[in-house]
């Protein structure tokens, strides 16, 4: 009898083992079903190439992510979907789990429908994986795509570009286009191939990269806003590494022409500042940023398809005044969390007010969160330090010692404290956050001159509703501060 998939199991208990494997045995007999110790796993693995791994965890066994890791390291198995069993409910162990790649987790006690739904769909993830790898090498062999990146190389990029973003807008889904520049910093060597592996591992397996030139590529994000445009950049920024910048400029497609797309976008990335920043270009934008001889300029044919024709007297009139500075023609900086501002805005209330609880009230707030949620919001705060806090508090101090070469930097990120410090000629900054435990971040913001006070700022967060945009947009904003008190000293 032939089979049509292979399944290995990966268990140092034998009871453990045999148990899935009956399970699959009698429900899908149309598998082969292999079976090894956490010992001999790797190189059996490597050997048979199973169509999917299930791996058994208990919580003493520390070979589990071990493996993981050297299958998803390993050019040969790192597609192989692989399902985790654990028989404990511990989120970090999780959390690291899929960080390192599993593809999906079953839950314990073992349920044999559980087993087999989630298996099924494992091999059919692997035979659509195998499908692209067998597509892309037929593209490499053409000359389409480059065989060691699977990047669309520059003669085609556009040409790509443009199907898919025409089948973004036939199936009116939400999907961005994105173009970065990378700005190594003076004196440095930068290597290429960590730029495109940062790139390849930032992006999901549905998304596309595209070459523009050696330091400019185009990314298509299928099923994505503005907010995982902003998380795959500040991917990309954290694996590259303080010395290297990226300048980004994005564009949400919904009905703009593809060539006015193109154009919008490199001439937006042109405008932004040099030190590495990212330009959003918004529907609105299309209409209202750009004036009739930047449009000449632009080349751009027409800017929605349901534009009405204005004549010049109306355009002058519907066009907001614009200031002779560069930075007004392009929206400029961080601009995700702007509807989001606006909203709070509108309800007349300010962003990041100074909360006026009472002290009662806290006490009341605190009674109504359970044990269980006290540790989910410590594990969520603990993973947002490492994924969030800790690599842009490192950009913008290196950022800052780049402009300024003379400036001290000091950041400390951990569960206790976790602060930023920059000195230049006795005029500081302090960022402080400190965390209750519960679900309340609090911020402490400082600039001073010759230990006397300039400015000063304490509010606080909820730690669920605290993200990359929110922190960023605080940071960038204290700097620019700090920036004026350097300018002037």
């Amino acid at each position: 009898m032939g089979y049509n998939n292979t399944v290995a199991i990966v268990s140092n208990n034998e009871f453990t083992l045999n148990e899935i494997k009956n399970m699959l045995v009698l429900l899908r007999d149309i598998d082969k079903v292999e079976c090894f110790d956490y010992y001999d796993a790797d190189e059996y693995i490597k050997k048979i190439s199973p169509n999917v791994i299930i791996l058994h965890a208990t919580e003493s066994d520390k070979n589990c992510l071990r493996l993981l890791k050297k299958i998803r390291n390993s050019e040969k198995t790192k597609n192989i979907p692989v399902i985790l069993y654990p028989e404990f409910s511990n989120t970090d162990y999780i959390v690291e789990a899929f960080d390192n790649g599993i593809s999906d987790i079953l839950t314990f006690p073992l349920k044999d429908y559980e087993l087999v739904i989630r298996v099924i769909w494992a091999i059919q993830k692997n035979e659509e994986a195998q499908i692209m790898e067998t597509k892309d090498n037929f593209l490499a062999k053409l000359g389409i795509i480059d065989s060691k990146t699977g990047f669309y190389k520059e003669d085609f990029s556009l040409r790509y570009l443009e199907s898919v973003v025409s089948k973004s807008k036939t199936n009116k889904q939400k999907s961005c286009l994105v173009l970065i520049k990378i700005l190594p910093a003076i004196d440095v060597d930068f290597d290429k191939n960590v730029l495109k592996e940062a790139l390849k591992t930032s992006i999901r397996i549905n998304d596309t990269i595209a070459m523009k030139d050696e330091n400019t590529y185009y990314l298509f994000l299928s099923k994505a806003k503005l907010n995982g445009v902003y998380s795959v950049y500040e991917r990309i920024l954290s694996k590259l590494g303080p010395m290297t910048a990226i300048t980004t400029s994005v564009v949400e497609i919904q009905d703009e022409i593809f060539d006015d797309i193109i154009n919008v976008l490199e001439y937006s990335i042109e405008k932004a500042p040099k030190n590495g920043e990212m330009a959003i270009v918004s529907k609105q934008d299309f209409l209202d940023m750009y004036k009739k001889e930047e449009k000449e300029e632009l080349n751009i044919s027409k800017l929605l398809k349901d534009e009405p024709e204005i004549k010049e007297e109306e355009q002058k009139e519907q066009m907001p005044e614009t200031s002779n500075n560069e930075e007004d023609k392009v929206s400029l900086g961080i601009k995700i969390m702007q509807e989001k501002i606006s909203e709070i805005e509108n309800k007349g209330e300010k962003v990041l007010v100074h909360n006026k609880k009472t002290e009662a009230e806290k006490e009341a707030e605190i009674k109504e969160i359970d044990e269980r949620n006290a540790t989910l919001y410590k594990q969520a705060y603990a993973k947002k330090l490492r994924m969030i806090v800790e690599p842009l508090l490192e950009k913008y101090a290196a950022k800052m010692q780049g402009e300024y070469p003379l400036l001290d930097a000091n950041v400390n990120v951990s569960t206790h404290s976790t602060f930023m410090v920059l000195d230049k000629d006795d005029v500081k900054l302090n960022f402080e956050m400190a965390y209750d435990g519960i679900k309340t971040l609090k911020f402490n913001l400082k600039i001073s001159a010759l230990n006397t006070e300039l400015e000063a700022d304490s509010f606080e967060l909820d730690v669920m509703e605290f993200n990359h945009q929110a922190l960023d947009v605080i940071l960038k904003t204290l700097i620019d501060e700090y920036k004026n008190y350097l300018s002037e000293n």
